[in-house]
């Protein structure tokens, strides 16, 4: 780490909040940045907008730029370089550069979500980009507030195949929430939150799924005359199983009413696997 980087280091560390969430059973992680950055963190984690979306700021960016040191505990060096941090407020060349410490810079954007198809959201996005010092891996998460509705996506920058998309629906009826599970087993209930959880693959098998229920409602129907949902249409125009899952979920301004439409598509697609297995 330059001498530069570890001298801007200290000074987020002596004048800033910290944030310490526990990463894993032998790693610490620390976030160093401004207040307002950890703030926005820790509440769009919560899933509510936070300083970001208080009064007078609506349809503001907000940036951020901060630290993120990952300090392996069960090494000496690891331990030893965590414990100077927490006394001292900075971390010389030698300890960062050290077994078990490892650094990375942490971009944060704060904004105002607006999707516009056949109805419209509005809400509250977060997008945070952190780049490892040592490797130069660029990994992202994404957070959208979108009322009822959180969808949140993480992953590796540029690696497609890497990037989950977690969508949490919630005030959706006792029925709705168990069909939901039926469609995708990948999904989590509890009273009325459903929380699903999609790979890249599954992603992509959503907007295949689209495109296949496109292709048979145009048999034997005119061009724009075979009834098909525009949101269905919405969700096969789309250019990346990434986009394919905006889409889908910001299909409808409730949550209720997409989850009916994941309902819609998971049944098609297990309709459609279903066939080809016979």
């Amino acid at each position: 780490m330059a001498g530069g980087r570890t001298a801007e280091l200290a000074v987020l560390a002596s004048g800033t909040s910290w944030l310490l969430p526990t990463r894993d059973a032998r790693t610490v992680r620390v976030l160093v940045g401004p207040t307002g950055m950890l703030s926005v963190l820790q509440d769009f984690a919560r899933g509510v907008g936070g300083a970001a979306a208080g009064p007078g700021i609506a349809g503001d960016d907000l940036c951020f730029t901060g630290w993120q040191v990952d300090f392996d505990v069960t090494l000496d060096e690891g331990l030893a370089a965590y414990h100077q941090l927490l006394s001292a407020g900075a971390l010389s060349d030698e300890v960062c550069e050290a077994r078990g410490v490892s650094t990375a810079t942490v971009r944060v954007a704060v904004g105002e979500a607006r999707f516009v198809g056949s109805e419209s959201w509005l809400g509250r996005e977060a997008s945070v980009f952190t780049t490892d010092e040592r490797t130069g891996r660029e990994d992202f998460q994404y957070t959208a507030l979108l009322g009822n509705l959180i969808l949140r996506s993480r992953g590796e920058v540029g690696d497609a195949h890497s990037h989950v998309h977690e969508v949490t629906l919630t005030g959706v009826a006792h029925q709705l929430v168990q069909a939901l599970r039926r469609v995708h087993p990948r999904t989590a209930t509890h009273d009325d939150t459903a929380v699903l959880v999609f790979t890249a693959d599954e992603a992509e098998r959503l907007r295949q799924g689209a495109r296949d229920w496109m292709l048979a409602a145009e048999e034997g129907h005119p061009a724009g005359e075979d009834g098909t949902p525009e949101w269905v249409r919405g969700l096969a125009s789309a250019e990346s199983a990434e986009e394919a899952i905006t889409r889908l979920c910001t299909s409808a301004s409730d949550a209720a009413r997409v989850a009916e439409r994941v309902l819609e598509l998971g049944a098609l697609l297990l309709e459609s696997e279903a066939a080809a297995q016979v």
